[in-house]
């Protein structure tokens, strides 16, 4: 396996911290190094998302490049929706030649979700399959059997959600993920900490997690995430809180109330979460809100980051 900054810290008793980044909807790099600029002090790796629901973007490989040049660590984001394995290998090339050495897999979100619900979409294999092939290219043949001319080294990783019922079913397919290989997770956004711990208590201790951290802006983005995100899980209460934010205060001055209720509301669950047995660190994604990942940070206690003082 190879040894990268985020397979060192997850493996020492770092509590480690990651961020994410989404590519811009066509070519302009400027406003990816951009956004990178704001948090990258603050993160010890950086994810690169993958056409998220089905939104075509800049391409997570090319972004993992312009971040190797800026000289932060990338997680490079490798969807299975668009893509059929041939596709699938000549990607893990690709990110292994341009130095890409993290990559997390997912299934991809149903194209239905984005803004070309038309588009077909492939489906080859899932996330598992994903691992296990990654896997067997890195000893050296591809699916065909065929020897390679240079052999990937990759940390691989995956996802889950603990939001998602029946719990058992999905603590039994981040096992499944671990036998294919995968070596880290990071997980969907965690709102009830207590349902985290109970689905905690189900995998392997031994596993390196990273736990999602989502801030909310305001009420209508935790309904609509409650909505219309897959495997999201927002208490009443938490929607409660945001709702009273700021009442009786002028509009402008509200606003700025809610999404300071919005960030608390994150750091204490990263408190909470920092107290727990077998979390590694978390994951924070701002959903175009970069400006979020310094502050929570800074406010958890978090900064420096190991390696950038």
């Amino acid at each position: 396996m190879v040894e990268t900054h985020l397979s060192r810290l997850l493996n020492s008793s770092e509590f480690v911290v990651t961020a994410e980044v989404t590519p811009p909807h066509g070519s302009d790099k400027e406003q990816l190094l951009s956004k990178l600029a704001i948090l990258k002090d603050f993160c010890d790796a950086v994810n690169v998302t993958d056409n998220v629901r089905g939104i075509p973007s800049l391409s997570s490989m090319a972004c993992c490049h312009l971040l190797i040049d800026s000289g932060v660590e990338p997680i490079m984001q490798l969807s299975s929706r668009d893509r059929n394995r041939i596709a699938f290998e000549s990607e893990i090339y690709g990110a292994s030649a341009l130095g890409v050495k993290n990559i997390i897999f997912v299934t991809g979100d149903h194209s239905l979700l984005g803004s070309h619900p038309h588009a077909k979409m492939v489906y080859d294999f899932d996330s598992i399959q994903a691992l296990q092939i990654a896997t067997h290219l890195m000893g050296g043949h591809d699916l065909a059997g065929a020897p390679l001319d240079g052999v990937p080294d990759l940390y691989l990783g995956s996802t889950f959600n603990p939001n998602a019922d029946p719990m058992e079913m999905h603590a039994w397919r981040v096992e499944k993920k671990i036998e294919a290989g995968a070596q880290f997770f990071q997980t969907q956004a965690i709102y009830d900490v207590g349902r985290f711990k109970e689905f905690m208590r189900l995998i392997d201790k031994r596993t390196k997690v990273l736990a999602g951290i989502i801030p909310l802006r305001g009420p209508a983005m935790a309904e609509f995430m409650t909505r219309n995100i897959p495997g999201i899980l927002i208490p009443d209460d938490i929607i409660k809180r945001l709702e009273k934010a700021g009442e009786g205060l002028e509009e402008s001055e509200r606003q700025k109330a809610v999404k300071s209720e919005g960030l608390q509301i994150a750091i204490e669950t990263i408190r909470e979460i920092r107290k727990m047995n077998g979390v590694n660190g978390i994951h924070i994604m701002g959903v175009g809100w970069e400006e979020c990942v310094p502050l929570l940070v800074e406010d958890a206690g978090l900064y420096p980051r190991p390696g950038r003082e």
